[in-house]
């Protein structure tokens, strides 16, 4: 027979023993990973109409990565796009991307060897072949390729970089740009889903035309901050559930957007290249990349994460290890 209760008997027992909360235990541990990769872009770019539009020279480039590589980000990504140094120089147009790019990578080598990332764009050159060269080189261990830029230009860069043993930073600035990357870059077959893919989600800026190389999202509040990066990283999701998802601070957004990207357990990119404000609600401006990555960091600590090194990072995103 069975020895369960009738339904009356078992609505006064469980009404004389209630209890409004249950045993706390059985709530499981969140899976948000105890690493963070926290990538760091050194450049101040020019044209954000701010007191910090001033020559930037190599040593500055020098200087910004050193002190961010010895608090423990794991690479730095350098982009000397629309960058005029003291000289007079555009470093991205008057020197070869190989040459500019060494300038940096040369001394920054000499002093941590391997215990840094060096993420190097490849957009800067007459030709295909000289935007590459940081990658045929063996400069650059991820290359950032915006998935929105020319069909013609991505598919062979993308290529390239893969030929190479370098990882393709999968660039997406838009919900839209994610619908790109799926069609020319995986349904094409040039990037399988499960190779540990390796993206990047860079939003919330603002563009002054209606079609650019990196239209972006409409970003004026936190709910709409929220609403854009879970949307893109949901897509990025059904794409490849296992890729390795970094995201940027931008714009006004850069602190909150950090924040929440800390807390869904995605890895970030912090750095005068894509922010200079301090908070989204006043016109403070940050006055160094060292500043912006022990915030990042600090924030990562209160929410239980911790630095990911250079080898932790190359791990994730399919790269050989280097210690």
């Amino acid at each position: 027979m069975n020895a369960a209760p009738s339904l009356w008997e078992a609505a006064r027992v469980e009404m004389e023993e209630y209890a409004f909360t249950a045993d706390a235990t059985l709530q499981p541990i969140w899976d948000v990973p105890s690493k963070v990769a926290i990538n760091v872009a050194v450049a101040s770019r020019s044209n954000f109409g701010t007191e910090a539009e001033k020559p930037i020279d190599i040593e500055d480039y020098i200087d910004e990565a050193s002190r961010v590589i010895e608090a423990g980000a794991c690479g730095v990504h350098i982009d000397f796009t629309w960058v005029t140094d003291s000289q007079g120089r555009r470093l991205d147009l008057d020197l070869p991307p190989t040459e500019a790019y060494s300038l940096v990578l040369d001394p920054l080598r000499e002093r941590f060897g391997n215990d840094f990332v060096p993420n190097l764009n490849v957009l800067n050159g007459k030709s295909f072949d000289e935007c590459l060269s940081p990658v045929t080189s063996k400069l650059a261990e991820v290359a950032p390729c915006a998935a929105g830029h020319p069909e013609a230009f991505v598919i062979p860069a993308v290529r390239t970089i893969l030929d190479n043993g370098v990882s393709p930073e999968i660039v997406v600035h838009s919900s839209g740009e994610i619908e790109f990357a799926k069609r020319r870059l995986f349904d094409t077959g040039i990037v399988k889903a499960g190779d540990r893919t390796n993206w990047i989600i860079l939003y919330a800026l603002p563009v002054d035309v209606g079609r650019t190389l990196i239209s972006g999202a409409y970003v004026t509040d936190a709910k709409s901050m929220a609403t854009h990066l879970i949307l893109m990283v949901d897509q990025i999701r059904q794409i490849d559930p296992s890729a390795s998802i970094t995201v940027c601070n931008a714009g006004r957004a850069g602190l909150y957007i950090t924040t929440l990207a800390l807390m869904m357990g995605l890895n970030i990119r912090v750095g005068l290249e894509d922010s200079l404000w301090r908070h989204p609600n006043s016109d403070e401006m940050l006055t160094s990349n060292i500043e912006l990555f022990e915030r990042a960091r600090d924030i990562a600590a209160q929410l239980g994460r911790t630095p990911a090194t250079a080898d932790e990072y190359r791990a994730q995103i399919g790269l050989p290890t280097r210690g």
